[in-house]
């Protein structure tokens, strides 16, 4: 991609949070009504020991204020539950549980949000999770990552806006889809539990391993 540089931005949120999963909605215009009486969010993170009790601690019975200043709803948090650890092959299919963000430096040092199918796109991707693998470890990965990315489905585009009717009010463009990773397993294990992509700490870049492709 002629006149495009990566991004480099820091990278220190070793935590990854899907999108609300609501089972029953209404929407009208740019408005979601929830008509669940119950929702259920995913949070995964490093390091793995000790964070889950000190997550349980921190969010059981908490209460959530989600919402822009035209609308808010507050939610109770009822439990706090741990899902299957997963043993990880050097090929995993995942599913994105929130918009996977990639994201360039255009000459003018604005942003630029890219797709799957962009040039760059997985170099990009791979220079993210060897930072975040340097950053947990405090050394270089010191294999050959064997990164190789396949999209399993036409992927959707998102656009999130941050901080919504504010001075400071940003949209944000990620794409929703199923995807193969081939690479190391500890670097498979990385990427599960803190995310793929960029802004993963906001809410970007959660995926989950599907069990049954079919």
């Amino acid at each position: 991609m002629t006149g495009v540089q990566t991004c480099a931005l820091p990278i220190y949120k070793l935590f990854s949070v899907s999108n609300f999963y609501v089972p029953k909605i209404k929407v009208e215009e740019d408005r979601l009504h929830i008509l669940a009486k119950k929702i259920q969010l995913w949070i995964s993170f490093l390091p793995e020991r000790g964070t889950e009790e000190y997550i349980k601690r921190v969010l059981e019975n908490q209460e959530l204020l989600i919402g822009d200043r035209i609308s808010q709803v507050r939610f109770t948090v009822e439990s706090v539950e741990e899902i299957r650890k997963v043993d990880f092959a050097e090929s995993v299919d995942y599913l994105s549980l929130s918009p996977i963000v990639v994201s360039t430096l255009r000459m003018n040092r604005s942003i630029e949000y890219i797709g799957p199918y962009d040039d760059g796109y997985c170099d990009i991707l791979l220079d993210n999770i060897l930072e975040k693998y340097y950053h947990f470890y405090g050394h270089e990965f010191p294999y050959n990552p064997q990164f190789r990315l396949d999209i399993l489905n036409d992927p959707k585009r998102k656009g999130i806006f941050i901080k919504r009717f504010s001075m400071d009010e940003t949209k944000v463009i990620g794409f929703m889809y199923k995807f193969r990773l081939t690479m190391h397993p500890t670097l498979q294990h990385l990427v599960y539990n803190t995310g793929l992509g960029d802004k993963v700490g906001l809410g970007f870049g959660c995926v989950e391993v599907i069990r049954d492709p079919n």
